[in-house]
């Protein structure tokens, strides 16, 4: 009994110290620590893809591989990622990765989920990926104006939900994280 005692009066002195400690850095501003971090991130990776200038030619070099319909598409600030119909195998999905300026290897995707294939598949050119980059400004301002950032763009079937095929643009933040969905054309919903 006493030794347990002992250790909660143990712990109660650490978790002092680190309140005081907390309370000593709060006076500090931890945002300017985050965003030399942040900045220090996206300067060795180069610019993110939510631009026109850096999403057009990544999605070009993708397009250029990638020869049937697509499942999905994920675009992170220094990533892409297209899965699409494998058409020489029937059934199989290929997977293509976009990062530092360059298409790797073709990947055959794990399928997970109920539906056909089939069903799931979309025309790439039927979607306008242009309209992403304004629609990735415009969801940082529906979700957190200050401190939010673009964590992944998904385009992809809105089933079970519908057939349409949906842009969804999410949005992190310490505050507040949220998405916002627009349609093939890039109107937002």
């Amino acid at each position: 009994m006493r030794n347990a005692r002992a250790r909660l009066a143990s712990l109660g002195a650490l978790v002092a110290l680190l309140a005081l400690g907390c309370e000593e850095r709060s006076g500090k501003s931890s945002r300017g620590r985050s965003e030399a971090v942040s900045s220090a991130s996206r300067e060795m990776s180069g610019p993110a893809l939510f631009s026109n200038e850096t999403l057009a030619p990544a999605l070009q070099a993708l397009r250029a591989r990638a020869d049937g319909k697509a499942l999905r598409v994920e675009i992170r600030a220094h990533d892409l990622v297209l899965q699409a119909e494998d058409t020489s195998t029937p059934g199989a999905v290929l997977e293509l990765h976009y990062r530092d300026g360059k298409v790797g290897d073709a990947e055959h995707a794990t399928l997970r989920g109920k539906g056909q294939l089939a069903d799931n598949l979309f025309e790439l050119d039927d979607v306008r990926l242009d309209a992403i980059p304004q629609l990735t400004r415009e969801a940082i301002k529906r979700v957190d104006s200050e401190n939010g950032n673009v964590s992944l763009v998904l385009v992809r079937r809105n089933l079970p939900d519908s057939d349409d095929v949906r842009i969804r643009v999410y949005v992190s933040s310490p505050r507040k994280s949220g998405h916002v969905d627009a349609d093939v054309q890039g109107n937002l919903l």
